[in-house]
Protein backbone atom coordinates (compact mmCIF):
# COMPACT_ATOMS: atom_id res chain seq x y z
CA UNK A 1 0.00 0.00 0.00
CA UNK A 2 1.91 3.03 -1.28
CA UNK A 3 1.05 6.41 -2.71
CA UNK A 4 3.50 8.94 -4.09
CA UNK A 5 2.73 12.59 -3.41
CA UNK A 6 4.51 15.64 -4.82
CA UNK A 7 5.03 17.25 -1.42
CA UNK A 8 6.42 20.47 -2.91
CA UNK A 9 3.28 21.04 -4.99
CA UNK A 10 1.05 20.17 -2.04
CA UNK A 11 2.81 22.69 0.20
CA UNK A 12 2.59 25.33 -2.55
CA UNK A 13 -1.13 24.68 -2.89
CA UNK A 14 -1.79 25.27 0.82
CA UNK A 15 0.62 28.26 0.86
CA UNK A 16 3.03 26.62 3.29
CA UNK A 17 6.53 28.05 2.93
CA UNK A 18 8.81 25.92 5.11
CA UNK A 19 12.12 27.51 6.00
CA UNK A 20 15.36 25.61 5.23
CA UNK A 21 15.48 23.87 8.62
CA UNK A 22 11.95 22.54 8.15
CA UNK A 23 12.53 21.54 4.52
CA UNK A 24 15.42 19.26 5.44
CA UNK A 25 13.25 17.38 7.94
CA UNK A 26 10.29 17.13 5.55
CA UNK A 27 12.51 15.63 2.85
CA UNK A 28 13.98 12.98 5.14
CA UNK A 29 12.36 9.53 4.97
CA UNK A 30 13.92 7.97 8.09
CA UNK A 31 11.34 6.01 10.05
CA UNK A 32 12.10 7.56 13.46
CA UNK A 33 12.96 11.25 13.54
CA UNK A 34 14.04 13.28 16.59
CA UNK A 35 13.85 17.08 16.37
CA UNK A 36 15.36 19.02 19.27
CA UNK A 37 14.37 22.60 18.56
CA UNK A 38 14.26 25.95 20.32
CA UNK A 39 11.04 27.84 20.93
CA UNK A 40 9.44 29.30 17.79
CA UNK A 41 11.51 27.14 15.42
CA UNK A 42 8.26 25.82 13.93
CA UNK A 43 8.30 22.19 15.05
CA UNK A 44 4.50 22.06 15.47
CA UNK A 45 4.04 23.12 11.84
CA UNK A 46 6.34 20.31 10.76
CA UNK A 47 4.08 17.81 12.51
CA UNK A 48 0.86 19.34 11.21
CA UNK A 49 2.09 19.34 7.61
CA UNK A 50 3.43 15.78 7.82
CA UNK A 51 -0.08 14.70 8.81
CA UNK A 52 -1.49 16.72 5.92
CA UNK A 53 0.65 14.64 3.55
CA UNK A 54 -0.71 11.45 5.14
CA UNK A 55 -4.29 12.70 4.78
CA UNK A 56 -3.78 13.28 1.06
CA UNK A 57 -2.08 9.90 0.62
CA UNK A 58 -5.11 8.22 2.16
CA UNK A 59 -7.31 9.48 -0.69
CA UNK A 60 -5.22 7.51 -3.18
CA UNK A 61 -5.26 4.21 -1.29
CA UNK A 62 -8.97 4.13 -0.44
CA UNK A 63 -9.72 1.11 -2.66
CA UNK A 64 -7.03 -0.90 -0.85
CA UNK A 65 -8.33 0.16 2.57
CA UNK A 66 -11.91 -0.68 1.71
CA UNK A 67 -11.02 -4.03 0.16
CA UNK A 68 -9.06 -5.09 3.24
CA UNK A 69 -11.36 -3.54 5.85
CA UNK A 70 -8.62 -1.42 7.46
CA UNK A 71 -8.03 2.26 8.13
CA UNK A 72 -5.05 4.56 8.49
CA UNK A 73 -4.73 6.01 12.00
CA UNK A 74 -2.29 8.61 13.30
CA UNK A 75 -1.82 9.98 16.80
CA UNK A 76 -0.45 13.21 18.24
CA UNK A 77 0.61 12.57 21.85
CA UNK A 78 1.57 15.45 24.13
CA UNK A 79 2.13 15.75 27.89
CA UNK A 80 -1.23 17.58 28.03
CA UNK A 81 -4.00 17.90 25.45
CA UNK A 82 -2.91 21.50 24.90
CA UNK A 83 0.49 20.23 23.71
CA UNK A 84 -0.96 17.88 21.10
CA UNK A 85 -3.46 20.56 20.07
CA UNK A 86 -0.87 22.62 18.18
CA UNK A 87 -0.19 20.04 15.48
CA UNK A 88 -3.86 19.07 15.43
CA UNK A 89 -4.92 22.70 14.95
CA UNK A 90 -2.48 23.15 12.07
CA UNK A 91 -3.87 20.09 10.29
CA UNK A 92 -7.54 20.88 11.05
CA UNK A 93 -7.34 24.49 9.87
CA UNK A 94 -5.49 23.59 6.65
CA UNK A 95 -7.93 20.84 5.68
CA UNK A 96 -10.94 22.93 6.62
CA UNK A 97 -9.72 25.91 4.56
CA UNK A 98 -9.56 23.72 1.45
CA UNK A 99 -12.91 22.03 1.91
CA UNK A 100 -11.71 18.59 3.00
CA UNK A 101 -14.56 16.06 3.44
CA UNK A 102 -14.64 15.72 7.23
CA UNK A 103 -16.88 12.93 8.51
CA UNK A 104 -19.77 14.41 10.50
CA UNK A 105 -20.32 13.09 13.07
CA UNK A 106 -16.84 11.81 13.69
CA UNK A 107 -14.70 14.96 13.55
CA UNK A 108 -14.27 17.03 16.70
CA UNK A 109 -11.98 19.79 17.94
CA UNK A 110 -12.11 20.54 21.67
CA UNK A 111 -8.67 20.56 23.27
CA UNK A 112 -9.99 21.36 26.76
CA UNK A 113 -12.07 18.18 26.98
CA UNK A 114 -9.52 16.16 25.06
CA UNK A 115 -11.99 15.55 22.24
CA UNK A 116 -9.72 15.86 19.21
CA UNK A 117 -10.60 13.45 16.43
CA UNK A 118 -10.40 14.12 12.72
CA UNK A 119 -12.15 11.55 10.58
CA UNK A 120 -12.33 11.41 6.77
CA UNK A 121 -13.45 8.96 4.07
CA UNK A 122 -16.01 7.22 6.27
CA UNK A 123 -13.46 6.58 8.98
CA UNK A 124 -10.70 5.28 6.71
CA UNK A 125 -8.49 8.11 8.02
CA UNK A 126 -8.34 8.96 11.71
CA UNK A 127 -6.09 11.54 13.40
CA UNK A 128 -6.38 11.69 17.18
CA UNK A 129 -4.96 14.16 19.71
CA UNK A 130 -3.92 12.41 22.92
CA UNK A 131 -2.53 13.27 26.35
CA UNK A 132 0.14 11.14 28.00
CA UNK A 133 -1.48 11.90 31.36
CA UNK A 134 -4.55 9.90 30.33
CA UNK A 135 -2.88 6.58 29.68
CA UNK A 136 -6.22 4.77 29.74
CA UNK A 137 -6.80 6.38 26.33
CA UNK A 138 -3.47 5.25 24.90
CA UNK A 139 -4.94 1.97 23.73
CA UNK A 140 -6.30 0.78 20.43
CA UNK A 141 -5.37 -1.11 17.31
CA UNK A 142 -2.23 -0.62 15.27
CA UNK A 143 -1.37 2.94 14.21
CA UNK A 144 0.44 4.14 11.11
CA UNK A 145 2.35 7.02 12.67
CA UNK A 146 2.73 9.11 15.80
CA UNK A 147 3.99 12.56 16.69
CA UNK A 148 5.36 12.70 20.23
CA UNK A 149 4.92 16.42 20.86
CA UNK A 150 7.13 17.95 23.58
CA UNK A 151 8.55 14.48 24.01
CA UNK A 152 11.16 15.59 26.57
CA UNK A 153 8.36 16.45 29.00
CA UNK A 154 6.84 12.99 28.68
CA UNK A 155 7.77 9.73 30.31
CA UNK A 156 9.86 7.18 28.44
CA UNK A 157 7.27 4.58 29.49
CA UNK A 158 4.62 6.34 27.42
CA UNK A 159 6.70 5.50 24.35
CA UNK A 160 8.00 2.05 25.26
CA UNK A 161 4.90 0.63 26.96
CA UNK A 162 2.02 2.18 25.03
CA UNK A 163 3.06 3.71 21.72
CA UNK A 164 5.95 1.70 20.31
CA UNK A 165 4.10 -1.68 20.28
CA UNK A 166 1.20 -0.13 18.35
CA UNK A 167 3.46 0.86 15.45
CA UNK A 168 4.48 -2.74 14.72
CA UNK A 169 1.40 -3.78 12.71
CA UNK A 170 1.92 -1.27 9.90
CA UNK A 171 5.61 -0.53 10.40
CA UNK A 172 4.49 2.94 11.48
CA UNK A 173 6.73 5.98 11.77
CA UNK A 174 7.44 8.15 14.81
CA UNK A 175 8.45 11.79 15.02
CA UNK A 176 9.70 13.18 18.34
CA UNK A 177 9.60 16.98 18.47
CA UNK A 178 10.58 18.87 21.60
CA UNK A 179 12.58 21.54 23.32
CA UNK A 180 15.17 19.72 25.50
CA UNK A 181 14.65 19.06 29.20
CA UNK A 182 18.15 18.11 30.31
CA UNK A 183 19.79 14.83 29.39
CA UNK A 184 16.81 12.56 29.83
CA UNK A 185 15.38 9.85 27.55
CA UNK A 186 14.75 12.39 24.78
CA UNK A 187 18.49 13.10 24.80
CA UNK A 188 19.13 9.36 24.47
CA UNK A 189 16.87 9.24 21.39
CA UNK A 190 18.65 12.28 19.97
CA UNK A 191 22.03 10.58 20.40
CA UNK A 192 20.65 7.43 18.77
CA UNK A 193 19.68 9.56 15.78
CA UNK A 194 23.26 10.82 15.55
CA UNK A 195 24.61 7.29 15.11
CA UNK A 196 25.25 6.77 11.37
CA UNK A 197 25.03 3.01 11.84
CA UNK A 198 21.43 3.14 13.10
CA UNK A 199 19.53 3.55 9.84
CA UNK A 200 16.12 3.61 11.54
CA UNK A 201 16.84 6.82 13.45
CA UNK A 202 17.91 10.35 12.56
CA UNK A 203 18.03 13.50 14.67
CA UNK A 204 18.49 17.25 14.35
CA UNK A 205 19.27 20.07 16.79
CA UNK A 206 17.82 23.35 15.59
CA UNK A 207 18.08 26.63 17.57
CA UNK A 208 15.13 29.00 17.54
CA UNK A 209 16.95 31.53 15.37
CA UNK A 210 17.03 29.01 12.49
CA UNK A 211 13.48 30.22 11.77
CA UNK A 212 13.89 33.36 9.58
CA UNK A 213 10.14 34.01 9.69
CA UNK A 214 10.43 34.86 13.41
CA UNK A 215 14.09 35.95 13.63
CA UNK A 216 14.96 37.50 10.22
CA UNK A 217 18.55 38.34 11.15
CA UNK A 218 19.20 34.99 12.76
CA UNK A 219 22.21 34.46 15.03
CA UNK A 220 25.20 32.17 15.52
CA UNK A 221 26.83 30.44 18.45
CA UNK A 222 29.93 32.57 17.92
CA UNK A 223 27.86 35.78 17.85
CA UNK A 224 26.05 34.77 21.05
CA UNK A 225 29.40 34.17 22.80
CA UNK A 226 30.66 37.62 21.72
CA UNK A 227 27.40 39.17 22.94
CA UNK A 228 27.81 37.59 26.38
CA UNK A 229 31.34 38.98 26.63
CA UNK A 230 30.05 42.42 25.68
CA UNK A 231 27.27 42.26 28.28
CA UNK A 232 29.77 41.37 31.00
CA UNK A 233 31.88 44.43 30.16
CA UNK A 234 29.15 47.08 29.91
CA UNK A 235 26.07 47.99 31.93
CA UNK A 236 24.00 48.98 28.91
CA UNK A 237 24.17 48.40 25.17
CA UNK A 238 22.55 49.82 22.06
CA UNK A 239 20.57 46.79 20.85
CA UNK A 240 20.23 47.97 17.26
CA UNK A 241 23.93 48.82 16.95
CA UNK A 242 25.02 45.52 18.50
CA UNK A 243 22.54 43.65 16.30
CA UNK A 244 24.13 45.08 13.14
CA UNK A 245 27.68 44.56 14.35
CA UNK A 246 27.27 40.96 15.53
CA UNK A 247 24.62 39.84 13.06
CA UNK A 248 22.15 38.83 15.78
CA UNK A 249 18.42 39.41 15.59
CA UNK A 250 17.36 42.06 18.17
CA UNK A 251 14.80 39.70 19.69
CA UNK A 252 17.54 37.13 20.34
CA UNK A 253 19.65 39.83 22.02
CA UNK A 254 16.79 40.65 24.36
CA UNK A 255 16.33 36.98 25.19
CA UNK A 256 20.04 36.69 26.06
CA UNK A 257 19.68 39.72 28.33
CA UNK A 258 16.50 38.46 30.06
CA UNK A 259 17.01 34.71 30.49
CA UNK A 260 19.57 32.87 32.58
CA UNK A 261 22.33 31.39 30.47
CA UNK A 262 21.15 27.83 31.14
CA UNK A 263 17.53 28.63 30.24
CA UNK A 264 18.60 30.39 27.04
CA UNK A 265 20.74 27.42 26.03
CA UNK A 266 17.87 25.00 26.59
CA UNK A 267 14.80 26.93 25.47
CA UNK A 268 16.29 29.00 22.62
CA UNK A 269 19.53 27.28 21.52
CA UNK A 270 18.06 23.76 22.01
CA UNK A 271 21.14 22.58 23.94
CA UNK A 272 20.87 19.66 26.33
CA UNK A 273 21.91 21.59 29.45
CA UNK A 274 21.55 20.05 32.91
CA UNK A 275 20.75 23.27 34.76
CA UNK A 276 17.47 24.60 33.40
CA UNK A 277 13.86 23.83 34.17
CA UNK A 278 12.77 21.32 36.78
CA UNK A 279 15.34 19.99 39.23
CA UNK A 280 13.83 16.49 39.19
CA UNK A 281 13.17 15.93 35.51
CA UNK A 282 12.67 12.18 35.98
CA UNK A 283 9.87 12.61 38.50
CA UNK A 284 6.58 11.37 37.05
CA UNK A 285 3.30 11.61 38.97
CA UNK A 286 1.95 8.62 37.07
CA UNK A 287 4.90 6.43 37.99
CA UNK A 288 6.49 7.53 41.26
CA UNK A 289 3.23 8.26 43.11
CA UNK A 290 1.43 5.22 44.53
CA UNK A 291 -0.85 4.11 47.36
CA UNK A 292 1.68 3.04 50.00
CA UNK A 293 0.23 1.63 53.22
CA UNK A 294 2.28 1.67 56.40
CA UNK A 295 3.90 -1.72 57.05
CA UNK A 296 4.75 -2.20 60.76
CA UNK A 297 7.34 -4.89 59.90
CA UNK A 298 9.46 -2.54 57.75
CA UNK A 299 12.23 -0.25 58.99
CA UNK A 300 10.82 3.22 59.57
CA UNK A 301 12.60 6.59 59.51
CA UNK A 302 11.73 10.27 59.30
CA UNK A 303 13.31 13.29 57.66
CA UNK A 304 12.87 16.89 58.75
CA UNK A 305 13.36 20.38 57.35
CA UNK A 306 13.04 23.02 60.06
CA UNK A 307 11.01 26.14 59.47
CA UNK A 308 8.68 28.67 61.07
CA UNK A 309 7.89 31.30 58.44
CA UNK A 310 8.76 28.64 55.90
CA UNK A 311 6.99 25.35 56.51
CA UNK A 312 8.19 22.80 59.00
CA UNK A 313 8.42 19.48 57.13
CA UNK A 314 8.42 15.99 58.59
CA UNK A 315 8.43 13.03 56.19
CA UNK A 316 7.65 9.50 57.38
CA UNK A 317 9.74 7.02 55.39
CA UNK A 318 9.91 3.23 55.16
CA UNK A 319 12.46 0.96 53.51
CA UNK A 320 11.33 -2.13 51.63
CA UNK A 321 13.29 -5.07 53.16
CA UNK A 322 13.10 -7.08 49.93
CA UNK A 323 14.51 -4.50 47.53
CA UNK A 324 15.91 -1.77 49.80
CA UNK A 325 13.79 0.83 47.99
CA UNK A 326 12.34 3.86 49.77
CA UNK A 327 8.68 4.75 50.37
CA UNK A 328 7.66 8.23 51.55
CA UNK A 329 4.34 7.34 53.11
CA UNK A 330 3.18 10.49 54.94
CA UNK A 331 4.05 14.13 55.58
CA UNK A 332 3.59 17.04 57.96
CA UNK A 333 3.87 20.41 56.19
CA UNK A 334 2.95 23.37 58.40
CA UNK A 335 4.09 26.98 58.81
CA UNK A 336 4.11 28.92 62.08
CA UNK A 337 5.01 25.97 64.30
CA UNK A 338 7.38 26.31 67.25
CA UNK A 339 9.50 23.19 67.65
CA UNK A 340 7.54 21.96 70.71
CA UNK A 341 4.25 22.40 68.83
CA UNK A 342 5.67 20.55 65.85
CA UNK A 343 6.68 17.63 68.06
CA UNK A 344 3.21 17.42 69.60
CA UNK A 345 1.63 17.51 66.13
CA UNK A 346 3.93 14.74 64.91
CA UNK A 347 2.84 12.52 67.78
CA UNK A 348 -0.87 13.36 67.53
CA UNK A 349 -0.92 12.52 63.81
CA UNK A 350 0.84 9.20 64.31
CA UNK A 351 3.95 10.31 62.41
CA UNK A 352 6.35 8.94 65.04
CA UNK A 353 5.13 5.34 65.28
CA UNK A 354 6.59 2.68 67.55
CA UNK A 355 9.72 1.31 65.96
CA UNK A 356 10.80 4.61 64.40
CA UNK A 357 14.57 4.08 64.16
CA UNK A 358 15.85 7.65 63.75
CA UNK A 359 15.18 10.94 62.01
CA UNK A 360 17.41 12.95 59.66
CA UNK A 361 17.50 16.70 60.36
CA UNK A 362 19.35 19.76 59.14
CA UNK A 363 22.61 19.75 61.17
CA UNK A 364 22.58 23.56 61.23
CA UNK A 365 19.78 23.50 63.87
CA UNK A 366 21.14 21.34 66.72
CA UNK A 367 18.84 22.94 69.30
CA UNK A 368 15.72 21.95 67.39
CA UNK A 369 17.10 18.45 66.94
CA UNK A 370 17.66 18.09 70.70
CA UNK A 371 14.09 19.27 71.34
CA UNK A 372 12.65 16.69 68.94
CA UNK A 373 14.79 13.94 70.46
CA UNK A 374 13.46 14.86 73.90
CA UNK A 375 9.81 14.96 72.84
CA UNK A 376 9.80 11.94 70.52
CA UNK A 377 12.42 9.80 72.31
CA UNK A 378 14.04 9.06 68.96
CA UNK A 379 17.63 9.73 67.94
CA UNK A 380 18.47 12.33 65.31
CA UNK A 381 21.20 11.42 62.83
CA UNK A 382 23.71 14.29 62.71
CA UNK A 383 25.59 13.06 59.63
CA UNK A 384 23.31 14.76 57.09
CA UNK A 385 25.43 17.68 55.90
CA UNK A 386 27.45 18.27 52.77
CA UNK A 387 26.77 20.08 49.52
CA UNK A 388 23.28 20.49 48.16
CA UNK A 389 24.38 19.16 44.76
CA UNK A 390 25.31 15.82 46.31
CA UNK A 391 21.97 15.50 48.10
CA UNK A 392 20.13 16.28 44.88
CA UNK A 393 22.20 13.66 43.12
CA UNK A 394 21.06 11.04 45.63
CA UNK A 395 17.41 11.85 44.92
CA UNK A 396 17.90 11.85 41.15
CA UNK A 397 19.51 8.43 41.37
CA UNK A 398 16.61 7.18 43.49
CA UNK A 399 14.08 8.31 40.85
CA UNK A 400 15.60 5.80 38.44
CA UNK A 401 14.33 2.25 38.13
CA UNK A 402 15.32 -0.71 40.24
CA UNK A 403 16.39 -3.48 37.82
CA UNK A 404 15.95 -1.34 34.67
CA UNK A 405 16.99 -4.26 32.45
CA UNK A 406 13.58 -5.87 33.04
CA UNK A 407 10.71 -5.03 30.66
CA UNK A 408 8.15 -2.34 31.51
CA UNK A 409 5.37 -3.71 33.68
CA UNK A 410 7.53 -6.42 35.27
CA UNK A 411 6.67 -6.58 39.01
CA UNK A 412 10.36 -6.31 39.98
CA UNK A 413 10.98 -3.19 37.86
CA UNK A 414 9.89 -0.12 39.77
CA UNK A 415 11.38 3.16 41.04
CA UNK A 416 13.89 3.12 43.87
CA UNK A 417 11.82 5.96 45.38
CA UNK A 418 8.03 6.05 45.62
CA UNK A 419 5.76 8.64 47.25
CA UNK A 420 2.29 8.09 48.66
CA UNK A 421 -0.38 10.18 46.96
CA UNK A 422 -1.44 11.66 50.33
CA UNK A 423 1.91 13.55 50.38
CA UNK A 424 0.46 16.37 48.29
CA UNK A 425 3.11 18.95 49.21
CA UNK A 426 5.98 16.59 48.51
CA UNK A 427 4.55 15.78 45.09
CA UNK A 428 3.94 19.45 44.34
CA UNK A 429 7.47 20.49 45.29
CA UNK A 430 9.03 17.67 43.29
CA UNK A 431 7.22 19.10 40.27
CA UNK A 432 7.82 22.80 41.03
CA UNK A 433 11.42 22.87 42.34
CA UNK A 434 13.43 24.44 39.51
CA UNK A 435 16.56 26.21 38.42
CA UNK A 436 16.58 29.96 37.69
CA UNK A 437 14.82 30.95 34.51
CA UNK A 438 15.50 34.67 34.46
CA UNK A 439 18.92 36.30 34.65
CA UNK A 440 18.02 38.23 37.82
CA UNK A 441 17.11 34.92 39.49
CA UNK A 442 20.41 33.37 38.43
CA UNK A 443 22.34 36.23 40.05
CA UNK A 444 20.65 35.41 43.35
CA UNK A 445 21.46 31.69 42.98
CA UNK A 446 25.09 31.31 41.85
CA UNK A 447 27.01 28.07 41.33
CA UNK A 448 24.26 26.42 39.25
CA UNK A 449 22.03 25.95 42.30
CA UNK A 450 18.23 25.76 42.16
CA UNK A 451 15.97 28.53 43.43
CA UNK A 452 15.45 28.59 47.19
CA UNK A 453 11.75 27.93 46.71
CA UNK A 454 9.48 24.88 46.65
CA UNK A 455 12.37 22.91 48.13
CA UNK A 456 11.38 22.05 51.70
CA UNK A 457 10.31 18.44 51.13
CA UNK A 458 13.24 17.71 48.76
CA UNK A 459 15.56 19.28 51.35
CA UNK A 460 14.24 16.92 54.05
CA UNK A 461 14.46 13.89 51.78
CA UNK A 462 17.99 14.83 50.71
CA UNK A 463 19.03 14.87 54.38
CA UNK A 464 17.65 11.34 54.72
CA UNK A 465 19.56 10.03 51.71
CA UNK A 466 22.76 11.77 52.80
CA UNK A 467 22.58 10.36 56.34
CA UNK A 468 21.29 6.90 55.47
CA UNK A 469 23.26 6.03 52.35
CA UNK A 470 26.08 8.58 52.19
CA UNK A 471 29.65 8.36 53.49
CA UNK A 472 30.06 8.77 57.23
CA UNK A 473 31.92 11.60 58.91
CA UNK A 474 30.69 14.38 56.63
CA UNK A 475 32.89 13.43 53.67
CA UNK A 476 31.48 13.87 50.21
CA UNK A 477 32.80 10.57 48.91
CA UNK A 478 32.32 9.45 45.33
CA UNK A 479 29.12 8.92 43.37
CA UNK A 480 25.77 8.82 45.10
CA UNK A 481 24.70 5.36 46.28
CA UNK A 482 21.06 4.91 47.13
CA UNK A 483 18.62 2.25 48.15
CA UNK A 484 18.59 -0.70 45.79
CA UNK A 485 22.12 -0.07 44.50
CA UNK A 486 24.07 -2.57 46.61
CA UNK A 487 22.52 -5.55 48.36
CA UNK A 488 25.58 -6.20 50.54
CA UNK A 489 25.57 -2.55 51.62
CA UNK A 490 21.88 -2.82 52.45
CA UNK A 491 22.42 -5.93 54.60
CA UNK A 492 25.20 -4.19 56.53
CA UNK A 493 23.00 -1.16 57.19
CA UNK A 494 20.09 -3.35 58.27
CA UNK A 495 22.27 -5.09 60.86
CA UNK A 496 23.47 -1.68 62.08
CA UNK A 497 19.89 -0.36 62.32
CA UNK A 498 18.76 -3.45 64.20
CA UNK A 499 21.54 -3.26 66.79
CA UNK A 500 21.09 0.51 67.13
CA UNK A 501 17.40 -0.02 67.76
CA UNK A 502 18.12 -2.56 70.49
CA UNK A 503 20.50 -0.16 72.25
CA UNK A 504 17.88 2.60 72.22
CA UNK A 505 15.19 0.35 73.60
Amino acid sequence: MTATIDVGKLFDMVKYRPHPGQIEIHRDATRNQVVSAGRRFGKSRIGGKELLVEAVKTRYVLPYLEENGIRREFWIVGPEYTDSEKEYRDLWNTLKAYGAPFDKPGSYYDAHSGDMQLSMYSGKLLVLGKSAKHQERLVGEGINGVIMAEAAKQSERTWTKFIRPMLADFHGWAKFTSTPEGKNWFYDLYMRGQDPNDKQWRSWRRPAWANPHVYPMGASDKGIARLRTLLEQRNAIDIEEVSRRLGIDPEIIELVMDLSEETFKQEIAADFTEFAGRVFKLFDDEYHVRDLPFNPTWRTYAAVDYGFTNPFVWLLIQEDPHYGTVHVIDELYESGLAIDDAARLIKSRGLAPDGLIEFYPDPAEPGDTLALERHLRVRGNRDTGGELKLRLRYIREALKDFRPHLPDGHPERHPKLMIDRRCENTIREFNDYRYPKLKKEAKQNPNDLPLDKDNHCPEALGRFYRGKFGPTGGGEGGGARVAGSSLSQQRQRRRHDTTSGRRRR
